[in-house]
């Protein structure tokens, strides 16, 4: 026997006691929500008709997977709750949806299904108008702690207090920057009969005194970085003292009776800051060159800009940066005469310095043999004609001498037009020009002799196939030349 109490589908004959559309105009027609969407028609009824919603207030509006189990209407009455006592009020609107739920299960469902769910991302936008901006953040507000809390007082003498006008207690001066900024602000008031024109004319005045204050303490940290107070304190002292090598030292302007008027900057080797403020802490000293000092002079309007640490680590890196770009001009300059690992570069280096003595050596000797008059021109002129005749081979580029860096413009005017030029390092050009060698000829022999070591490490047995345009002259100074470039070992040599 049919339950009385319940309602059935008169279509599909499903139980729609919860929820039901009636028909307006045919009577005892009821229809659950999937066949009335469908259009379903039975006798006279149509899908034109008017309908009626009969809610019995149990079925979900999130549907049966909705945790909690809310019906429609505990949902009405939710929503009725937190109209009338506001969001964050969970205990009042848990007694107004009734004692079958708690603050935490009301607030929990409102949170997820209509802040976070569907319903609030389609109805709550990305960004809020007229939020609330918490000023108390330390990110630089009005009200964040890093402006509001002041710093340590000055550790300075009572005398010294009343000389500066310093009032340790409130870190202020008696005479401070743009003494009259509070002017802007002491006869200002807010009426509620006020226009837009004179309230937005008044936040001016107050935007312009935080100006004024902002400028004033950025000169008080500026006077505490670089130890200017100490330094004005004691200038007839330190007047006296040397200045040291590590360091540049300029006061700009003078310091007013409140002591914080100084616009100027100073810079020092001293690593610590004014008393009462945090100590930096000390890096290892070097000697400062001249250019570096020039240089300092002319940033030193950087000062107001940058704290004392920043503007020592300023110069540092500029510093490194000056000593990595010599160490890669060294490189480059080992690239180019054909050394590939720092291994080869201290002998290339010692041969390079022998060079340059045995140079030097010459040129002493030449001058004296020239300021010595005719027969010392005579003999100067024997001199060179020996380097370049007898003296080429032991002086020039093969057993003693090594080979030199660079050929000066024109050097190479005999082999740069050749084939293969183009593929020498600059220590074989002087090396090709030298021997009166064309490039492809340098090329052949090189490769056939280095074939040849690597067959001798290797314990092939090899014969010599060196052209015949190559004689024993030749074939020492590029065997040689190959010894001390890397190319072969010395034994092989």
């Amino acid at each position: 026997m049919a339950d009385l109490g319940k309602k059935y589908c008169v279509n599909c004959l499903a139980d729609v006691t919860n929820l039901r559309l009636r028909c307006t105009d045919c009577p005892d027609i009821e229809l659950c929500p999937e066949c009335f969407s469908a259009g379903a028609e039975i006798g006279n009824h149509r899908r034109w008709h008017g309908y009626q919603q009969v809610d019995g207030g149990l079925f979900s509006l999130w549907g049966p997977e909705a945790e909690g189990g809310w019906t429609s209407r505990e949902e009405q009455s939710l929503l009725d709750a937190i109209e009338q006592y506001g969001f964050g009020n969970w205990e009042d609107m848990a007694a107004h949806v009734g004692p079958s739920r708690t603050p935490q299960e009301v607030m929990e469902h409102y949170v997820t299904m209509y802040i976070h769910g569907n319903l609030g991302k389609a109805c709550i936008p990305d960004s809020i108008p007229n939020r609330v901006t918490d000023h108390t953040c330390p990110s630089g507000g009005p009200l964040s702690p890093s402006l509001t809390t002041p710093l340590p007082p000055l550790d300075i003498s009572l005398a010294e207090q009343q000389q500066l006008g310093y009032m340790p207690l409130r870190d202020d001066y008696e005479i401070e920057y743009d003494q009259d900024a509070e002017k802007l602000i002491s006869g200002l008031s807010v009426n509620y009969d006020d226009e837009d024109v004179e309230i937005e004319l008044k936040r001016a005045h107050v935007d312009m005194y935080v100006r004024k204050l902002r400028e004033r303490q950025r000169r008080k940290n500026i006077a505490r970085d670089y130890n200017l107070v100490p330094g004005f304190l004691g200038r007839d002292k330190k007047d006296k003292e040397k200045e040291k090598p590590g360091g540049l030292q300029v006061v700009g302007g003078s310091v007013p009776a409140g002591g914080t008027g100084v616009c100027g900057t100073a810079v020092g080797s001293a690593s610590t800051t004014a008393a009462g403020s945090v100590p930096i802490p000390s890096a290892p000293k070097r000697k400062i060159t001249k250019e570096e000092k020039e240089q300092r002079v002319r940033l030193r309007a950087l000062c107001q800009f940058m704290a004392h640490r920043e503007f020592e680590e300023f110069f540092e890196n500029m510093h490194k940066e000056r000593v990595l770009r010599a160490k890669v001009r060294e490189l480059q300059r080992y690239r180019r005469n054909g050394i590939m690992r720092l291994e080869e570069s201290a002998e290339y280096e010692a041969a390079r310095h022998k060079r340059e003595k045995r140079k030097e050596n010459k040129n002493v000797v030449a001058s004296k043999r020239t300021s010595s008059g005719g027969a010392g021109l005579g003999s100067g002129m024997g001199l060179g004609g020996g380097a370049g005749g007898g003296g080429g081979v032991t002086g020039g580029l093969g057993i003693g001498g090594g080979i030199k860096e660079e050929g000066k413009d024109g050097e190479f005017a005999y082999i740069e037009n050749l084939t293969g030029f183009e593929l020498l390092s600059d220590r074989e050009k002087v090396l090709c020009n030298s021997l009166n060698l064309s490039p492809t000829r340098y090329l052949t022999v090189k490769t056939i002799i280095i074939k040849d070591h690597l067959q001798k490490r290797q314990g092939i047995p090899a014969k010599s196939r060196l052209p015949s345009y190559l004689d024993k002259v030749l074939k020492k100074r590029i065997l040689t030349f190959l010894t001390e470039s890397g190319w072969i070992s010395r034994d092989a040599s």
